[in-house]
């Protein structure tokens, strides 16, 4: 057999095993060449095959016996042996690579093919990865839309789960093929892929990956089971919602600029100061993972939390996609002119107001005197806290859990109330008992606990509209003009106002709507005010 034959043979066999070629189109491709090497075997047998002497002369392939003279001997041996030592090579170089090249389709036929490995992928045992990873592998679709779709029912069933299988040979083969993809597609850009800006990036994060160097080892280490592992950080839980909102923009990767915390230097001498959110948090004594990833958006819950120190959690957070909106309406001039506004990063924001037990662990962890409450409850929503307490909270909150926490600014605050909604009030334009508690009959003398779950928006946000009017980050402008357009806060205020959004419970229908606003001194502590928290999303 030549070598090219055997070269093609080889070159078959390995397109089938790594699942170039179908069983079947291998076979089709295998048969002549196989024909080809049975009439080259003939050939070599007929030409330079050497038989024992009983047995060719038994069968009559060799000639009779003569006898040869004696001076004549040594020349006839000489000759004979001459012409038979190149047939005898070729016919052992032969037999060599057809025995190579058997030994190949053996090996070829011990490994499972890709229809056998699926097939025994799918009765590996039963776990909430496997379920939704072998299917994903089955139906061999790697577009955005399914990497994206897989990346977020992982991040639902969290780390724990994901390092039960980790050292399971079905989910390691998958692995290895997400890490050769993502390296192929690394390969086809010249900036670095990151989980914001390649849903492949984003699920090579979620199973383990090292984006840097992706033919390291994954993070997550293996476990028993997740009941087992009691030092792996667990998911936040969070109520399933009943609605889902209508497809949310498309979180994108450039970076907002914010106002933070007031310890920063404020190196804008402009009325609208934007201070850039690059700066990192103090770091957290433990860390904990990042469990607001804008995967979750699109998500039936979206949904996160993050751990403190103590082992309690923080503030419940919905995420927010990044958008557009018309900020502002015509029913006060306060509130005009309606402008265009471009929320260019998703970001997290709490669910409620922050609650007295959530407001006691600061005061407790910190030694700091809280203000009397009127209400006895810890689901209560704080009150009697200034613009300058809140920033004290969020302060905190960063240092205990490693994240950026702050006040919204004033556009994120309205756009993440509307949710979409571009009338005065959830409903419309007239407010029902359904959209927020507020004063109807008669004037309400305290907040409703967060037990009361009845007037929910689109994004999953509890007692926007009444409840309590709430700290923003910015400072009072007696209207619109000139208002930044990009969801930064405005710095400032001649006489140090700052902004509170959302009426309380004491106000009546005809004051609420999405688009009020207050000035208010940042010292006030009263029975109406509180605050919720926003959480940057990296």
């Amino acid at each position: 057999m030549s070598a090219d034959l055997a070269s093609r043979l080889r070159a078959l066999a390995q397109d089938h095993h790594s699942g170039r070629l179908d069983l079947a189109t291998y076979r089709k491709l295998r048969a002549p060449l196989l024909d080809s090497l049975q009439l080259h075997g003939r050939g070599i047998d007929e030409m330079a095959v050497t038989q024992p002497r009983s047995l060719g002369r038994a069968a009559g392939t060799l000639p009779p016996r003569t006898r040869t003279p004696a001076a004549a001997a040594p020349a006839a041996s000489a000759a004979t042996r001459t012409t038979r030592r190149p047939r005898i090579i070729v016919a052992s170089l032969s037999l060599v690579l057809i025995t190579a090249a058997a030994a190949a389709a053996w090996w070829a036929f011990q490994r499972p093919t890709p229809e056998e490995q699926v097939a025994a992928d799918s009765v590996a045992p039963a776990s909430p990865v496997r379920d939704i990873v072998v299917p994903f592998v089955q139906r061999a679709d790697w577009s955005d839309a399914r990497i994206a779709e897989l990346n977020v029912a992982l991040l639902e069933l969290g780390e724990q789960q994901i390092g039960a299988v980790a050292g399971e040979p079905w989910f390691q083969r998958f692995v290895d093929d997400l890490r050769k993809r993502f390296k192929e597609q690394q390969a086809l850009v010249q900036t670095p892929l990151t989980a914001h800006s390649s849903p492949l990036a984003a699920l090579a994060v979620t199973v383990g990956l090292d984006l840097n160097s992706p033919d390291s080892a994954i993070r997550i280490t293996s476990t028993e089971s997740p009941a087992s592992s009691e030092s792996a950080p667990s998911m936040p839980t969070a109520p399933a919602p009943e609605e889902i909102p209508s497809e949310p923009p498309t979180p994108r990767a450039a970076q907002v600029d914010v106002d933070t915390s007031a310890p920063k230097p404020n190196t804008a001498s402009a009325a609208v100061t934007k201070v850039a959110s690059t700066s990192s948090p103090a770091t957290a004594s433990t860390t904990h993972p990042d469990t607001c990833r804008p995967e979750l958006i699109r998500s039936r819950r979206p949904f996160c939390q993050d751990t403190l120190p103590s082992g309690g959690s923080g503030p419940q957070l919905a995420l927010i996609p990044a958008g557009e909106f018309d900020m502002g309406s015509t029913a006060d001039p306060t509130e005009q002119p309606i402008h265009r506004v471009t929320i260019r990063e998703p970001f997290a924001i709490s669910v409620h107001e922050v609650s007295q037990a959530e407001f006691r662990a600061f005061c407790d962890d910190t030694d700091r005197s809280c203000a009397t409450q009127p209400w006895s409850g810890d689901d209560f929503p704080v009150v009697n806290v200034s613009w300058q307490d809140a920033r004290a909270y969020v302060e905190w909150l960063s240092s205990a859990t490693g994240y950026r926490y702050r006040l919204p600014t004033e556009a994120q605050w309205e756009y993440a109330a509307r949710a979409g909604q571009s009338r005065l009030v959830p409903g419309g334009d007239a407010l029902s008992p359904t959209d927020a508690h507020y004063s109807m009959l008669t004037t309400l003398t305290a907040p409703a606990p967060r037990s009361q779950k009845f007037n929910d928006n689109a994004f999953r946000l509890l007692h926007t509209l009444g409840n309590l009017r709430e700290w923003v980050e910015d400072g009072w402008i007696d209207n619109f003009t000139g208002a930044p357009s990009d969801g930064a806060a405005v710095n400032s205020s001649a006489d140090g106002m700052r902004v509170a959004r959302g009426g309380s419970y004491a106000d009546s229908s005809t004051k609420l709507r999405l688009s009020l606003r207050e000035g208010l001194p940042p010292d006030t502590r009263d029975a109406l005010t509180g605050f919720r928290v926003l959480r940057e999303v990296r």
